[in-house]
């Protein structure tokens, strides 16, 4: 499920961003498309979606996950084409024995499709999330291989769309949402809403204690 709900994301994002590559490219302006490409494959496709994909420890990934995976490389690759030439053509040869007419650099470029524009927004919200559970893991030294408990104050009425997505990236064992602020709980906020990560069990109380001092 959380697969599904990244591929979705991510085909979205993708749509999106060939959109804006697209008007750079119209108006000559290659630096522009550089970057839009440079981040949508660096910042989104590396740093988010593979993360997001990937199964647990030891697990094999499913097919269907896979095969969707790969078609998604493939348009990156596309894309990323006019500016690394030799690099992605060498991974383009790589992922499956092709032949000359099926060489990217005579590829069909991406087509463009309609796309959910919400599901766009609604990672971005479960991003800034999981930066502040991993900021918060980091400055207390709660290990990232230990599962925490999660609290969700939702004053904004917030999608509950990428819970899953937000537990398995924070490696949150029981996420809850609750009426009023946690007692004895680290939080943060993003935007209006309130997440609080009990302390009990999460970190050792002494040490914190004694750090303060």
């Amino acid at each position: 499920e959380t697969a599904k709900m990244a591929i979705d994301w991510y085909t979205a994002k993708f749509q999106k961003t060939i959109r804006e590559i697209e008007d750079h490219y119209s108006k000559y302006r290659i630096s522009d498309a550089l970057m839009s490409t440079y981040k949508l494959i660096w910042d989104d496709y590396c740093s988010w979606f593979l993360e997001m994909v990937k199964p647990g420890y030891g697990d094999p990934i499913d097919a269907v996950t896979y095969n969707q995976i790969i078609e998604i490389l493939e348009d990156n690759l596309k894309i990323l084409h006019p500016f690394m030439p030799f690099v992605s053509e060498e991974i383009w040869q790589t992922i499956t024995e092709r032949s000359s007419e099926e060489a990217l650099i005579i590829a069909k470029w991406p087509e463009q499709t309609s796309f959910d524009e919400t599901i766009i927004k609604e990672f971005t919200h479960a991003s800034e999330v999981i930066a502040g559970v991993r900021k918060i893991r980091k400055d207390k030294n709660i290990s990232f291989k230990n599962e925490i408990d999660f609290n969700v104050l939702n004053n904004e009425n917030t999608s509950m769309t990428f819970d899953g997505v937000i537990s398995k990236m924070g490696n949150i064992s029981n996420l809850e949402y609750v009426t009023g602020s946690v007692d004895g709980a680290l939080s943060f906020r993003v935007r209006s809403n309130e997440y609080f990560i009990p302390i009990a069990g999460a970190i050792d109380v002494e040490a914190e204690k004694e750090k303060i001092q």
